[in-house]
């Protein structure tokens, strides 16, 4: 009877479900821990696609767009069959795949020839992206100009009233500034800042013209800069837009308590005057050593009196 009871009880036991969770591989366990969201985020990738069907223009487009962006750029070579505008699943999985936050898909239809999108993605999931037309350009190859250097910052230069009138331009402007800004650093070198990226909007157009730095002589600790035109120049003509919704984008510009630490004691006045507050002891003022004047001594004489 004892033999056959503990007999039914294993058999049970081999009925019911695991709650053990399946141990993973080491390798598998580093990988997640990568994707894990972090305090401070690493710097964003930009990853860039072809379409199914692309020009000589977008090409050249994608080639000098990931130039600027290295090292932190990874172009795919195979053609890929992807509509953003009407599905966005495959550039998810593709930028989930390849870690990146960032991508640049080109195309060429009848209908939307030298096609340009450029996106960005929030938790896994489409953030905004900005279709755009692409109708002139000069490769950096073919210019006999000085080119950036591999993990240079770039200066910004954002010129026309649509930029801060409208708010998809707005939108557009913050979108460029996240695309081509590269590595967060404190400190910067003077050497390091080796290229200028204009963006003049004008009648729905945008005009993107980068520029090389040139550092020279001029007698004092301070060089005289010049600029010269680095090659690549796009007339960028805004087709579709696709914005984040403003719970979406409060949600991706939140930023965590722990990562901005909390200032004490320090106020800012209106004319931008910082007060602070010290907090001291209570102090005894009967043992606080003064300065002794020999008029307030008592002598000798006048204690005897």
């Amino acid at each position: 009877m004892a033999i056959q009871k503990k007999a039914k009880k294993t058999a049970e036991r081999k009925d019911q479900p695991s709650l053990k969770k399946p141990r993973r591989k080491a390798r598998v366990e580093r990988i997640l821990k990568k994707k894990e969201p972090l305090l401070v985020e690493n710097t964003k990738k930009s990853l860039f696609i072809r379409g199914h069907r692309t020009s000589q223009i977008t090409n050249d487009t994608l080639k000098d767009l990931a130039m600027l962006c290295k090292p932190h750029s990874k172009a795919l070579q195979r053609k890929n069959e992807i509509l953003p505008f009407e599905d966005c699943k495959s550039i998810e999985f593709l930028s989930e795949k390849n870690d990146c936050s960032l991508f640049a898909f080109a195309s060429h239809t009848k209908k939307r020839p030298h096609n340009l999108i450029l996106g960005r993605l929030f938790d896994g999931e489409l953030l905004d992206m900005v279709e755009f037309g692409v109708e002139v350009i000069n490769s950096i190859e073919n210019s006999s100009n000085k080119s950036k250097g591999v993990g240079s910052k770039p200066s910004f230069v954002f010129l026309g009233d649509q930029w801060e009138n409208e708010s998809s331009f707005s939108r557009i402007q913050n979108l460029l500034t996240d695309f081509f800004r590269g590595d967060k650093v404190d400190k910067l070198s003077l050497q390091a800042l080796d290229h200028v990226l204009v963006f003049t909007v004008s009648a729905g157009m945008i005009y993107m013209r980068p520029f090389a730095v040139d550092f020279k002589k001029s007698g004092s600790r301070i060089p005289d800069v010049e600029l010269a035109p680095m090659g690549k120049q796009l007339n960028l003509h805004v087709r579709r837009t696709q914005l984040a919704k403003e719970d979406v984008w409060k949600l991706a510009l939140k930023a965590p308590k722990s990562a901005t630490p909390k200032i004490k004691n320090k106020t800012k006045t209106e004319v931008g005057e910082t007060l602070g507050r010290i907090h001291l002891k209570k102090q005894n003022l009967d043992k606080m050593d003064t300065r002794r004047v020999s008029a307030l001594r008592t002598t000798g004489r006048s204690n005897s009196e």
